[in-house]
């Protein structure tokens, strides 16, 4: 494979510094340039995310690396982008992650329904499920914080759809419970907030001036619309392809040695606070404490490079003899520390030569990407395409 320069990001790393020629459109722009949210699947869409990995960038590299029948691993799958897109191109597929709002959305993408009707007639079922509930929760039991984003009514809804659902294992319904949780549209459940980091918005939509925003909001209703958008844009899936979707730390995930693929981006080390951003879908998902689940999903410099080097010493097992491994990750270690994350990891990566480096190119986070828009932290990320190394002792083909 022949490596050309692309634009003025890209990193030079020797002879492999650059972008595969086969992904470079014209003027330099990767295919992944623009926005993917008028033409990717709205399974891609279910409920919002912080860091996620864009849909064409995922689509992209999957089909550099990988073909129809391959087995890709993501084992940092966030909601799950790279899982879909992997399943879309006619993969078999295994996908991680520890926070149990990613791992919903990963689960929802990659066991939904086969068709609208299929889900709305189910939702249906979990309806009649739900009305046979007698018992309505008592809310001095839900914390405050909790209580000052919903209307009492539409809250005690929510507890009850939420528990159906989750022992009921309606994984697709629940993700797009989520994705209506709150927002300040009619469409959604709660008072008038943020769309992904829950704030409310009452300074901006006083009640006094909006008050219909502050009434009860039914559930059913809602739920039926956003189940319809979500198959919009339904993808082309064959259901036969083997998919697993596991809650594990990364590190420990058993992987057979029949890995073609390892595609991810891993955590942007205290750049982004995956409990923080999310905690009010985790709370309803059951997790109370996302201070906690921020020291792990989200940890330290120190800590998450001790991590990376676990996960290729793993990888390495797993990974088929060549086989690739691509990271997506942000270009700087954390908030304080400035230094180069990519580089750091691409050395972890080469130690003991469990890896050889193909090509590694940095690509510019548009401004309108970021859910805190204008604020420090990374302005780049770079797709980091490693190969893995042949054992010690064998000759390379």
């Amino acid at each position: 494979m022949k490596n050309e320069a692309m634009t003025s990001d890209h990193r030079t790393v020797g002879a492999s510094g650059s972008m595969p020629p086969t992904m470079a459109k014209v003027n330099g722009l990767p295919p992944w340039a623009g926005s993917a949210w008028p033409t990717e699947s709205t399974f891609h869409q279910l409920a919002p995310y912080i860091g996620k990995t864009k849909s064409t960038m995922a689509a992209a590299l999957i089909r550099e690396y990988a073909k129809p029948g391959d087995v890709v691993c993501d084992p940092f799958s966030g909601c799950g982008t790279f899982a879909l897109e992997a399943w879309i191109a006619g993969c078999h597929v295994v996908a991680n992650d520890l926070s149990p709002y990613a791992h919903l959305l990963t689960r929802a993408k990659l066991f939904p329904y086969e068709s609208s009707d299929d889900a709305l007639t189910d939702l249906a079922a979990v309806a009649k499920s739900v009305a046979r509930r007698r018992a309505r929760p008592d809310l001095r039991t839900v914390p405050r914080w909790i209580r000052d984003f919903f209307h009492p009514d539409t809250l005690k809804e929510i507890l009850v759809w939420t528990d159906v659902l989750l022992t009921q294992e309606r994984w697709f319904l629940l993700a797009c419970l989520m994705g209506i949780l709150h927002h300040q549209r009619p469409g959604f459940l709660s008072f008038p907030s943020s769309h992904t980091v829950p704030y409310l918005r009452v300074k901006k939509f006083p009640r006094q001036q909006f008050p219909n925003l502050y009434a009860y909001r039914s559930i059913l209703d809602r739920l039926e619309a956003k189940v319809t958008r979500a198959f919009r844009r339904e993808p082309k899936l064959k259901f036969a392809l083997q998919r697993h979707c596991f809650s594990t730390p990364a590190q420990k995930l058993k992987l057979a040695r029949s890995v073609d693929l390892i595609i991810t981006s891993p955590p942007y080390m205290r750049q982004l606070d995956y409990g923080r951003d999310n905690r009010l879908r985790l709370w309803f998902l059951g997790c109370k404490d996302w201070h906690s689940l921020d020291d792990v999903v989200s940890p330290d410099q120190e800590s998450f490079l001790a991590l990376m080097d676990r996960c290729f010493a793993r990888w390495h097992k797993s990974l088929k003899p060549r086989g690739h491994c691509v990271l997506v990750i942000g270009d700087q270690c954390s908030r304080e520390d400035r230094s180069d994350l990519p580089d750091a990891v691409t050395q972890i990566a080469l130690k003991e030569r469990r890896f050889s480096l193909v090509s590694s190119y940095a690509d510019t986070i548009p401004n309108e990407r970021r859910v805190r828009r204008g604020i420090t932290g990374s302005t780049s990320e770079t797709v980091l395409v490693l190969r893995r190394a042949p054992e010690r002792g064998t000759r390379r083909a």
